[in-house]
């Protein structure tokens, strides 16, 4: 008997006799996402600061669950958001991220939710890739509950800041059809790679999360599971 994974694996090959369709009739996504309504924080230039080589950055990285109470900076914080959404260059109208992306349409869409943070108070953050700064999506901390929905892993309260990554579906997939869920969870893993070196080069610690209550944090974000799901998660602080 075929597996759910065997036949998401068949039903997204590419071969000769074709590439899989998209299942439904679909309109072009937006670009990326935006709040209008929420208040946005600038975020401080990433800049460029000396430090460890990507050999010796690739060569430290560890998964690091235990941390210190003491917050991150708001411009360490601005590096990490860089190395996972910010924009490298613009070209013909396009705006080219620092991580790569299947046709360079970005389908990941960046949260964070700031336990310790100079200059930030607590709170749900959705970045803004355009302006490069956070809105804020909800007030308050909401580390309890997203603990729960990563079944009990405490490091999401102990952290300074958490990132939780979703998926525009849509922004794929009227491009790859099918194929395309191959390709979002393929940039999410060089989004999450990037993270854990960005955070190992600022001296921080860091840990990527893949068990967590899909529904639990969708409804946490304000998101339909559906359209826009999510994907990855992943914590950062000051190592205990």
């Amino acid at each position: 008997m075929e597996t759910l994974g065997e036949r998401f694996q068949r039903e997204t090959k590419y071969s000769r006799k074709g590439r899989p369709p998209a299942t439904r009739v679909l309109s072009h996504p937006e670009e990326f996402k935006a709040y209008p309504q929420a208040p946005r924080f600038p975020l401080p230039p990433p800049g460029e600061e000396p430090g460890p080589g990507i050999w010796q950055v690739m060569g430290a990285r560890r998964s690091v669950r235990d941390f210190s109470p003491q917050a991150i900076t708001l411009g360490a914080l601005a590096r990490l958001l860089w190395s996972v959404g910010g924009v490298r260059e613009k070209r013909w109208g396009f705006l080219f991220r620092i991580v790569p992306s299947a046709g360079a349409l970005y389908p990941v869409e960046t949260y964070v939710m700031v336990n310790r943070v100079e200059g930030l108070d607590r709170g749900l953050y959705h970045l803004h890739v355009p302006t490069f700064s956070l809105e804020l999506v909800k007030e308050g901390d909401h580390s309890r509950t997203l603990v729960r929905a990563a079944l009990g892993q405490e490091m999401v309260a102990t952290c300074g800041v958490a990132f939780i990554w979703t998926a525009v579906i849509d922004r794929c997939r009227v491009k790859y059809g099918e194929r395309a869920f191959r390709y979002i969870y393929l940039d999410a893993g060089h989004v999450g790679q990037n993270l854990y070196l960005a955070a190992t080069s600022l001296g921080l610690g860091c840990c990527t999360i893949g068990a967590f209550f899909d529904d639990e944090v969708n409804q946490v974000l304000g998101v339909d599971g559906l359209e826009e799901a999510v994907l990855y998660l992943g914590v950062v602080g000051i190592p205990a």
